[in-house]
């Protein structure tokens, strides 16, 4: 009878091979007692004389792996599983322990599709892949390395662990209580510093949402989930119109622009953040004409002074909409200026207001840019910003 792998996500969680675990426990008591030998030998050694020392703490670091020569390193001789954290379209992420550290981590199993293993690797994993090495930000996280298992199928992106999403994060609230204009301003701080780094190395995001953003009880906030990810050009080219929960979808790509860039994002980001204010989606469409519809309501209907080249979209011309049953969009009634409507919606001052109408603006032309955003007078007048309460435990 074959043996179970503790890595596969078919398998129990406490699941394991016992020849790896013996030869790692071996490996691990070799090590610690080299490693207590180089010590004591280190400190018996006269203090002048510089060459034993320069060898006693040689002896003490850790072999390089290098991946270009050697490969990827084998996920069973590496990490250790605790527990399965969960699982998506395109993976499983699983807590595990680094044996050599005892650093905890997230490991996330790249799904092989049955229609996708004939084509070889699957793309969306190959991309986000890619993204992640291009990047290197405090606000994006952070991928260590890549390892394999004993089969095709079992390739791990090594990531760094955190406690849970954005999402998760607003749960831990209670249901009657606001998020403070302090904390708020720190969290969408973070996204846009990320977001900001990520246009600047000409990447679009294309799927932001309150559940791609990962949190650590550090008060540090992470975009994730790479899997849309795609470069972008200037002119831009055509991309595909499949991208982006539609909540948080952008009005140029429901009137099918193909040709879009990083206004899509900022779009998704002004979702969030009315989000953020109300403790829920503030536009939730059951399908694409009741999504467009409710955008209209919120921030008013396309002109020709609001968004000049809209009758230039492919499908303008096929929607009907209704107008507003008064001049003023929704947007005023539902983010009154230093007046919030319940006890559950985060306080907004003027700057805040701005800032919110400057992202959700119809005409991706105007849409603020993540770079301006960042320094708009939101984030350096009034209250400063702070660590949110629920990163603490």
């Amino acid at each position: 009878m074959g043996k179970r792998d503790r890595w596969d996500s078919s398998s129990e969680s406490e699941s394991e091979s016992e020849s790896n675990n013996n030869n790692t426990k071996d490996e691990t008591s070799a090590g610690t007692a080299s490693i207590a030998t180089a010590k004591k030998k280190q400190s018996n050694s006269s203090t002048n004389d510089r060459n034993n020392n320069t060898a006693a703490i040689s002896s003490l670091l850790l072999p390089l792996h290098n991946p270009l020569l050697q490969g990827c390193r084998s996920v069973y001789d590496t990490y250790e599983q605790i527990r399965h954290i969960s699982e998506g379209t395109y993976g499983v992420v699983w807590q595990a322990r680094d044996l050599a550290t005892n650093e905890i981590v997230a490991l996330k199993q790249i799904k092989f599709p049955d229609d996708l293993t004939k084509e070889g690797f699957p793309i969306t994993a190959l991309r986000e892949c890619s993204v992640l090495l291009a990047m290197s930000h405090e606000n994006v996280v952070t991928v260590r390395e890549m390892v394999v298992g004993d089969s095709f199928d079992k390739v791990f992106m090594v990531m760094e662990f955190m406690e849970f999403d954005l999402k998760q994060g607003m749960d831990r609230y209670n249901p009657r209580e606001a998020l403070a204009q302090s904390e708020l301003k720190d969290i969408l701080r973070q996204i846009l510093a990320g977001m900001q780094h990520m246009h600047s190395k000409w990447l679009l995001h294309r799927d932001i949402k309150t559940s791609n953003i990962l949190v650590h009880r550090s008060g540090r906030v992470c975009l994730c989930d790479f899997g849309l990810a795609r470069r972008y050009q200037d002119p831009p080219q055509e991309l595909t119109l499949l991208v982006v929960t539609l909540w948080y979808r952008a009005p140029e790509l429901l009137f099918g622009e193909t040709r879009y860039g990083p206004a899509i994002d900022m779009w998704s980001i002004g979702c969030m953040f009315g989000e953020l204010i109300c403790r829920d989606a503030i536009m939730q469409g059951q399908g694409e004409l009741d999504q467009v519809d409710q955008i209209f309501q919120m921030v008013g209907v396309p002109t020709k002074e609001n968004w000049p080249l809209f009758e230039q979209l492919p499908t303008a011309h096929m929607f009907r909409w209704r107008k507003n049953k008064d001049d003023q969009p929704d947007i005023y009634k539902k983010f009154p200026i230093n007046a919030p409507v319940s006890s559950s919606q985060a306080f907004l001052d003027s700057n805040g207001f701005d800032l919110l109408k400057k992202l959700l603006t119809l005409d991706p032309q105007h849409r603020i840019s993540a770079d301006d955003a960042l320094r708009h007078p939101y984030f350096h007048q009034g209250v400063k910003p702070r660590t949110p309460r629920f990163f603490v435990e």
